[in-house]
């Protein structure tokens, strides 16, 4: 059997060396791995082990070392509370306990924090990661041949973004989850096959686990409940194939409730409450899901990111016709699943490479992954074609995984422009960071469209609401109290003193006025650079303003002069009316702040 399978087992060994040495060229193994989310994912296990204290209070006996490692919600009481489910704690808490050895054994600090503890977790993770391979290589054979399992496992691993959330940012949820539902398929398909109540035992355990760690995975019972009826022949079959383990099932179920449980036990503990809803201002908009967005757009798209997915969908067409109960448990599982994912309010999930939620249904996508691959290698006239394009996309992962880290890919603000200019750039090209375009998640969570960009509607909102203006240098135009109001593009962030009013005068012809009252006005007597000195508007108060392109922010501004606004050069990047032709110096973003009204 080894023997006949030796390429499968060859690409889990290729995946691991091809992790660990990802790991050590990056020395991630001495580089801080808790960050974003993962804080408050990992929070439970020094709070229990070393502080023995899920309220929390130890934070404020040492506010600055804890500063950046926890973070929690203030509710009721002055109540600290941890935000994400403890389920990434409970199935790295024996490795957490090694780390802790590992400490003290090599002198290290016992804080739950410190390299001996986080690369031990990180191990940890591989180590599911490995388990996770292991059962879906197993189950993968039992329906296709070695090589295409062989090249499905690579595909899953180093062809998409779960190469990064098992490495770079391992302690995310991801990677353990994806594992977990590896195993939750093979023993559901095992009990189903042999009747054996260990693997309905498994099942419970594992699917227990999954919940706990992504409260919305409990979707994922429709895939078995819809794989277990077609499989069987219906319900009345599936039925009385569960009739005589009925016991069974309900010892797995307990388990499963048992573990999940735990979760309602912290809130008890935390809140006096059995059930607490800890997204306290963040929500779902199911009436506005993004779904072409979520699997489509530049931004963050499912297959925009993880291009090799395109063959998940050849697979499902081919079965289809093959194996219906695997079809219908896919599509219907993960439509209810794209559909509410799209549906939350910050539906491309913050700081992240790639559609990271998506990341633990790679497993149930990896049969129809594995049968796309297998029909189109069954196809003599396009197999090398097809093997060429796996390469291709496989090879795109990791230098656009590569983009990510270096600050190539935007986590969040990307856009179609930026995504063809960026395609092959290893440095940031002249120009780019200006095609991204930062999405307006105040008017998402409140339920309102996205700004079009287009001409109208930033003249009827002129004298509603400030606006803000982006040189090309990336900085925000902003006055200079303390030189003589000048203007220049000196900050990175949208603060009080770069908030402007325009008012529109006569056609195109607009005042700008800032936030000291005055009016922006062309001084000649400081080579026309622009100062908030005026107090009525004048013939040096008067601009010209132009659209670049339809639907789009860029603009320019051209003084009566005949001249337009340019960028200084240098900081502190002196706006002036000086430049007689047009170049990216003389553009500029233009932001209507809504939730900033006309002072």
């Amino acid at each position: 059997m080894l023997k006949q399978n030796k390429y499968s087992l060859y690409s889990i060994a290729f995946i691991f060396a091809f992790i660990f040495a990802t790991s050590f060229y990056f020395g991630l193994w001495k580089k801080n791995r808790i960050t974003l989310d993962a804080p408050s994912y990992y929070t439970y296990l020094p709070a229990v082990f070393i502080y023995g204290d899920l309220h929390l209070n130890y934070i404020d006996k040492d506010p600055g070392f804890f500063k950046d490692k926890i973070w929690y919600y203030k509710i009721e009481n002055n109540a600290k509370l941890i935000k994400h489910p403890m389920g990434i704690s409970v199935a790295l808490s024996p490795f957490f306990l090694i780390g802790h050895l590992a400490a003290k054994i090599t002198g290290g600090a016992q804080d739950g924090y410190s390299m001996s503890y986080q690369n031990a977790v990180s191990l940890g993770v591989l180590i599911y990661l490995f388990i996770g391979l292991y059962y879906l290589r197993k189950l993968l054979l039992q329906f296709f041949s070695d090589k295409i399992t062989a090249i499905t496992l690579i595909a899953t691993v180093i062809g998409t973004n779960l190469l990064w959330y098992s490495s770079f940012e391992g302690l995310m949820p991801h990677a353990i989850s994806f594992s977990c539902w590896c195993v939750c398929m093979y023993a559901f398909f095992q009990w189903l096959k042999t009747g054996i109540r260990k693997y309905i035992f498994a099942f419970g355990i594992v699917f227990g686990l999954i919940v706990l760690i992504r409260p919305f995975s409990l979707v994922g019972i429709l895939y078995f409940l819809i794989y277990g009826i077609i499989s069987t022949g219906g319900i009345k079959n599936f039925f009385e194939f569960v009739k005589p383990q009925f016991k069974n099932v309900i010892i797995a179920a307990v388990m499963s409730m048992l573990i999940v449980s735990l979760q309602f036990f912290y809130w008890k503990y935390a809140t006096g409450k059995w059930i607490y809803d800890v997204y306290i201002d963040e929500h779902f908009l199911f009436d506005s899901p993004q779904i072409f967005p979520f699997l489509f757009s530049f931004r963050k798209g499912v297959f925009v990111y993880t291009p090799i997915l395109i063959f998940a969908v050849i697979g499902l067409i081919r079965l289809f016709k093959t194996n219906r109960a695997i079809f219908y448990g896919t599509v219907i599982t993960l439509a209810l699943t794209i559909y509410i994912l799209s549906s939350w309010w910050a539906w491309s999930y913050g700081i992240c490479w790639g559609m990271r939620p998506m990341i633990d249904y790679y497993s149930l996508l990896s049969i129809p992954l594995a049968a796309g691959f297998a029909f189109v290698f069954s196809r003599k006239k396009i197999a090398l074609l097809a093997s060429t394009v796996i390469v291709l996309l496989i090879a795109l992962n990791l230098f656009q995984t590569w983009q990510y880290k270096n600050g190539l890919i935007h986590y969040d603000d990307m856009t179609e422009e930026a995504y063809f200019k960026g395609f092959f750039q290893t440095e940031i090209s002249p120009g780019w960071q200006d095609l991204l375009r930062p999405y307006d998640w105040d008017r998402r969570i409140k339920g309102l469209p996205q700004v079009d960009y287009s001409k109208e509607y930033f003249f009827n909102n002129f004298g509603k609401y400030t606006v803000s203006l982006r040189g090309f240098n990336q900085q925000y135009a902003a006055i200079n109290p303390k030189a003589q109001n000048a203007v220049a593009a000196y900050t990175k962030n949208i603060i009080p003193v770069s908030l402007f009013t325009i008012q529109p005068i006569r056609g195109d012809t607009v005042c700008i006025r800032a936030v000291n009252g005055n009016f922006l006005s062309v001084n000649a007597l400081y080579e026309n650079a622009l100062l908030a000195t005026s107090i009525i508007p004048g013939a040096s108060e008067k601009f010209i303003i132009s659209f670049v392109r339809d639907n789009d922010n860029k603009i320019t501004l051209q003084a009566l002069n005949g001249n337009y606004v340019s960028t200084g050069d240098a900081f502190p990047n002196i706006l002036s009316a000086s430049a007689t032709t047009v170049s990216p110096k003389e553009t500029f973003r233009l932001f209507v702040n809504e939730q900033i009204a006309q002072q």
